[in-house]
Order: structure tokens, then C-alpha cells, then sequence
């Protein structure tokens, strides 16, 4: 019988709270409940920089190989959608530390299920489903800096029409960042290499994400997400993915003007110009 690992819960906790601990004490001496009382956003974002830091370094002791690559991708993939969105760089930097921490509730999911090749079985992907709820329960009571990302983390399953997990929560209900966590999380799934399946072509994933807008997706966040992709070819996104194939500019750079329009139009959300 597969049971989840409390002690390791338990143990990711504190040491999340250590390294949060240390690293104000470095930058400033801040108590933790105050982290966002501060004189300028630039402070506070340098503030938010050096925990990210921190908070990295702490992540890369717990986590596996693959989810550690798979966050890593999935920071420069909200960053990307928080600019084309025009967020300020204090909410950029809490976008980052909430893809930081989406999958940290895994510490205590047991390793044959993350790494098991083919399909789940049912009650494994009950185990699985609990992660988003026991991320929270790692986060809450850590002070204020990381009860503004649990609610986060906790809802990036959940769905735009109400479908996901754990609360069903639907529309504007779920938080913004974590409708941004949900595409692009979805987006790095269908491209990348994973131990349960071969990655899509970029032409079909994104093309999966319009078929999906409205249902398991916000068009909004879908359309900007596909106007940062098409229309920024060379952000770096390469630097996200495997070197062995040029996601960032070799098949989209074959859609044409024309069919980029439709995707976007297809979403139903964006600013589309002739």
C-alpha cells in the first residue's frame, strides 16, 4: 500500500522556513510577517530576488531530477507570460516563487509514482491528486511571504470551468497567477521529455491550449501566452528546453502570420491586429 510522506512534509516545511529565515537576516534583517512592509518596490523586489535564491537552493535537496528541470522551465514560462501581461516586477518575482514552490507538495508523493513509466492507476493518481493540498500545508504558517503563494499553489489544478482539482473551484474564482501556473505548467507537460511520454510538437500543443480555452483554461492567459510565443520568438525560450530541438523558433517561425492570427482568434481573447 502507497502511503504519503508526512515526515518529509514536515521536514520540507522547516527547512523552508530556515532558508527564509537566513536569508532576511542576510538582506536586512526584515521579521518575516512584515516581509512586504518596505520603502520601495525595488527594496522589495530585491528582497523577493534573494529569497528566490534561497528558497532554489533549498528545493534542489528534496525534489527529483525531472520536477527540478520541469520547475525550472516553468519559471522562465510565467515570467515570459507576466511580461506579456505587464505585471510589475514585484508580482513577476511572486509568479517565479509561485512556480517555484507548485510542486513542492511532490516532497511527499512516493518516488514509483513520479517516476512511473506508463499510466497510473487509480489510486495512484488519487496520491498524486493530493499534492496541490499538501503544497499548502508545507507553505501555510511560514509567514506572510508564503501565505500569499499557498493560495497559489494549492489552485494550479484547478480548472476555468470548474473541472479540476482540489476544490473545483471555476472562472475568476481561481487566483490569476495560478490560471498563468495552469497553461503554462500544461504547455512545458505536452513539449518536454517526460517519463510517462514523448513530447508534442509545438504546433500541437499549442494548438491543444486553444481547444482547451474556456474549459480547462483562461483564453485571456491562453492568447497571451500564444502572442509572447509568436511574437517573441527569441526571448530565450530555448534555454528552457532540451537542446536536442529549437522550440523557440524553428516550427514557429513555419506557422506563417496568418495561422498565428487564427490561433489567437481562436482563443477568443486577444488583441488581434490585421
Amino acid at each position: 500500500m502507497l502511503l504519503i510522506n508526512g515526515t518529509a512534509t514536515l521536514r520540507c516545511k522547516n527547512f523552508l522556513r530556515q532558508a527564509l529565515a537566513q536569508t532576511l537576516e542576510r538582506y536586512g534583517h526584515t521579521p518575516t510577517p512584515y516581509i512586504f512592509e518596505t520603502t520601495s518596490r525595488e527594496n522589495l523586489a530585491y528582497r523577493l530576488y534573494a529569497i528566490e535564491s534561497a528558497i532554489s537552493d533549498t528545493l534542489s535537496l528534496w525534489c527529483d531530477q525531472e520536477t527540478c528541470k520541469h520547475t525550472l522551465r516553468l519559471i522562465s514560462l510565467v515570467q515570459a507570460i507576466g511580461r506579456q501581461s505587464g505585471l510589475p516586477d514585484t508580482d513577476l518575482v511572486i509568479l517565479r516563487l509561485s512556480a517555484l514552490l507548485h510542486d513542492i507538495g511532490k516532497v511527499a508523493i512516493p518516488s514509483e509514482i513520479l517516476q512511473k513509466h506508463g499510466s497510473l492507476n487509480e489510486e495512484e493518481r488519487r496520491l498524486i491528486r493530493l499534492h496541490p493540498q499538501i503544497g499548502w500545508d508545507i507553505l501555510e504558517g511560514n509567514g506572510e511571504l508564503f501565505e500569499h503563494i499557498a493560495p497559489i499553489v494549492v489552485a494550479h489544478h484547478e480548472a476555468w470551468d470548474g473541472s479540476g482539482y482540489p476544490f473545483g473551484l471555476s472562472g475568476e474564482t481561481i487566483p490569476y497567477f495560478a490560471r498563468i501556473l495552469t497553461v503554462a505548467d500544461s504547455y512545458d507537460a505536452m513539449v518536454s521529455y517526460r517519463v510517462y511520454g514523448k513530447p508534442l510538437p509545438i504546433l500541437s500543443a499549442c494548438q491543444e491550449l486553444v481547444n482547451c480555452a474556456g474549459h480547462q483554461y483562461d483564453p485571456q492567459i491562453v492568447g497571451a501566452f500564444l502572442e509572447m510565443l509568436i511574437g517573441e520568438r527569441s526571448i530565450q525560450l530555448h534555454s528552457c528546453f532540451s537542446s536536442r530541438r529549437n522550440l523557440a523558433t524553428g516550427e514557429l517561425e513555419q506557422v506563417g502570420e496568418e495561422y498565428a492570427r487564427l490561433l489567437l482568434q481562436s482563443a477568443g481573447c486577444v488583441r488581434v491586429s490585421a
